[in-house]
């Protein structure tokens, strides 16, 4: 994400009640608080702007792999979050309330009506390995179950990923080349070299009947 759009998102998160980026300001009543953890991703053909509950602050996502998400941001635990979302003369908005400790993934959508439809995936990882890399499979495609295959042997990684859910496992941190199908049609995605207790997100996209398939590293 552009400098520019990740100081927008700043000054929009900054307008939610107990949630800020730096470590002493994350919560209300101080660090001892227990924490959830939100981010954005533009699953539409379009750029969406997400705005502020009260006008004052907005950030643009686009529709290139590497400006579809947004970073995890920290929230305090039981508190809500809103946001209004337009883009191409649709509107739409977002309420969150997130369990401790639990990822929230907000998956923008394109929809056929006037409005912006959104879709929540949680997930309460427990799976961190200091030697290990922890890959996940969100898929945004209503119409299919994906199933994600990589390697030189072409070893299946993550199966029966149902619509708008995310499985996730950990693997060894080598160079993964995975392959992602979904309703017969596969989609290949490079993920480089995997990092020992690193964190990656792949995403399945079906936009206007084609499927895509972007991938990014988790940091909060």
């Amino acid at each position: 994400m552009k400098i520019a759009q990740l100081a927008g998102l700043i000054s929009i998160f900054f307008c939610f009640p107990g949630l800020a980026l730096a470590e002493p300001q994350l919560y209300e009543t101080g660090p001892s608080e227990e924490s959830s953890y939100v981010r954005f991703v533009n699953a539409t053909e379009n750029t969406i702007e997400i705005i502020s509950s009260n006008g004052s602050a907005k950030i643009e996502f686009n529709a290139n792999a590497d400006g579809r998400a947004s970073r995890f941001f920290t929230v305090k635990a039981a508190s809500k979050l809103t946001a209004t979302l337009q883009g191409k003369g649709r509107k739409g908005s977002v309420e969150v309330t997130g369990k401790p400790w639990e990822y929230i993934t907000v998956a923008i959508l394109p929809d056929a009506t006037a409005k912006l439809k959104t879709m929540l995936v949680r997930e309460t990882p427990d799976d961190f390995n200091a030697m290990r890399a922890s890959v996940s499979l969100f898929n945004l495609d209503a119409s299919c179950t994906a199933t994600m295959q990589g390697g030189a042997k072409k070893a299946t990684i993550l199966e029966g990923v149902k619509p708008f859910t995310v499985q996730r496992r950990l693997i060894n941190p080598v160079k993964l080349s995975a392959t992602v199908g979904c309703g017969g049609q596969n989609t290949k995605v490079d993920l480089g070299q995997l990092e020992a207790g690193g964190r990656y997100s792949v995403f399945l996209l079906n936009l206007k009947n084609t499927r895509q398939v972007f991938f990014v590293h988790d940091a909060n």
